[in-house]
Parts: C-alpha cells; sequence; structure tokens
C-alpha cells in the first residue's frame, strides 16, 4: 500500500510538471521546487523521466517544451490548461454569435467543449455538426439542438474523427458558421497546427461555410506551429480571450484581420 500511495504521488507530480511546461514552455528548476514544494533531486529525477518520455528537454536549469507534445497530450490535460479564458470565450460566442435556427460546424478540442456547454445551458434552436465526439456527447442532452456527427474512426487523442471518412461527409455541408480552433497564429503565418492530420478535415469544412471564425485563447498567438491551415486574409474573424496583449491585436487589425478580445 506505501508503494502505490508513493507511485501516485510521483505520477502526479509528473502530471503537474507536464502541464506547467505545457503552459510555459520554459520552466527553472527554482520554480518547479517552488510550485510543487519537493527537493532539487526529486525535480531533477522526475524531468530525467519526463524526457525520456518524450514530453520535455532537460537544461542546465530547468526545462523547455517539446515542440510535438502540445498536440500528443490527452484531452484530459488539456482540459485543466487555460480554462478562465475558454470559458471567457464561450460566453462570448453563444451570446454574440449564435442566433437561433443557425447551422454551425463546431471543430474538435477544448475551447469547442467549452461552448458546446455554454450552448447546452442556452435556449438556442440550432443544428450543430461536428466532429467532436465529446461535443457530440454534451449537445446530445438538448432536445433544441439537431445533431449531426461525421463519423469515421475516433482518435483517442483528439475525441474526434478525422480520417477519410469524416471528411468525406463534411464535404458536402455548407455551414453557416465555422467555429475552428488552432495550436497557433502569427500575422505572417497565418494559422497553423501542429498535427498535420487535422488539417485535411478543417480546409475542407471551410470550403463551403459562409462564415469563418477561429476561437483561441491569448496562449496562441505570435505561435507558430509545424503545418499550416489557412492564411491570414483567409478568416473572417479571431475570437480571443481579454489577456491578449493589444499589441498583438492591433498587427491582426493593420492588416484587415477582424480581432476580437472578449
Amino acid at each position: 500500500m506505501e508503494n502505490q500511495d508513493k507511485m501516485s504521488k510521483t505520477e502526479s507530480r509528473r502530471q503537474k510538471i507536464k502541464q506547467l511546461i505545457i503552459s510555459n514552455k520554459v520552466v527553472s528548476l527554482t520554480e518547479f521546487c517552488e510550485i510543487l514544494h519537493v527537493s532539487e533531486s526529486t525535480i531533477r529525477n522526475d524531468l530525467k523521466y519526463l524526457d525520456e518520455a518524450g514530453v520535455l528537454t532537460r537544461t542546465y536549469g530547468g526545462a523547455v517544451l517539446n515542440e510535438n507534445t502540445r498536440y500528443n497530450i490527452g484531452m484530459n490535460t488539456r482540459y485543466t490548461m487555460n480554462i478562465e479564458q475558454k470559458e471567457e470565450i464561450a460566453g462570448y460566442v453563444v451570446e454574440h454569435l449564435l442566433r437561433n435556427n443557425s447551422i454551425i460546424f463546431l471543430d474538435s478540442g477544448t475551447t469547442m467543449v467549452s461552448i458546446a456547454k455554454k450552448i447546452l445551458d442556452s435556449m438556442l434552436e440550432l443544428t450543430v455538426i461536428t466532429s467532436s465526439f465529446a461535443i457530440a456527447s454534451i449537445l446530445s442532452r438538448n432536445a433544441n439542438i439537431d445533431l449531426y456527427l461525421t463519423g469515421g474512426k475516433l482518435n483517442h487523442i483528439k475525441e474526434a474523427f478525422i480520417d477519410q471518412t469524416a471528411i468525406d461527409f463534411v464535404s458536402t455541408i455548407c455551414p453557416d458558421l465555422y467555429l475552428f480552433s488552432c495550436d497557433g497564429v502569427d500575422e505572417v503565418n497565418g494559422f497553423t497546427i501542429g498535427d498535420p492530420e487535422e488539417v485535411a478535415i478543417k480546409k475542407t469544412v471551410a470550403l463551403h461555410a459562409r462564415k469563418i471564425i477561429c476561437v483561441i485563447d491569448s496562449t496562441k498567438i505570435n505561435q507558430v506551429k509545424m503545418k499550416k491551415i489557412f492564411n491570414s486574409n483567409e478568416i473572417d474573424t479571431i475570437i480571443t480571450d481579454s489577456n491578449a496583449e493589444e499589441a498583438a491585436v492591433e498587427k491582426f487589425r493593420s492588416i484587415g484581420v477582424n480581432m476580437i478580445k472578449t
């Protein structure tokens, strides 16, 4: 029993380390010790383990995030990141953008799950199409929602369908509004994502959508990931939270991108 408790504490601590490095990208050894209230030797052992697992790279004074980590982490970890910002964005979207009898496509991702939860609690009557199993599970409890799920093979990390079956399904739909998220947005490189497998379904939905809106929390602004989805001028609006730096917002507005802080 004592060994099991020790293993449980170790796993819990390493999960917290993973969340810290994903949120901050660079964390010092001193910061880890102060936040987690453990010794340097304990943190060094944890960092060695997570380095070997490919989550981070150890440095002399701490650790840095591996660029492939963000899109390979499970949804349970993502749900714990930037919660307040996602709630703020979701509230704005449901209150200001969605109208009764609209046809909307909700992308996969935790910000979209927050939006789905707000829709569930609203009185809106909508047609919702989604590739997200998590979102479908939420909205299936609301009789005001005509719900369509793309189907296909479930990607368990994303809790979503992003294979060719799903792509074929969305190739013929014409939503009034397409809400999508990504891993990074930059005024020069546009909208990017770490996982190339997600690009095709996002681009296919956008082909026939009347309006396309990117919904991202402010930590993703001025980030560039491996694969481009859209150019900056291909998206109607970006919605982000109130923590976004005004200078970054003005950069996008200066090139004609409508960027809204909630």
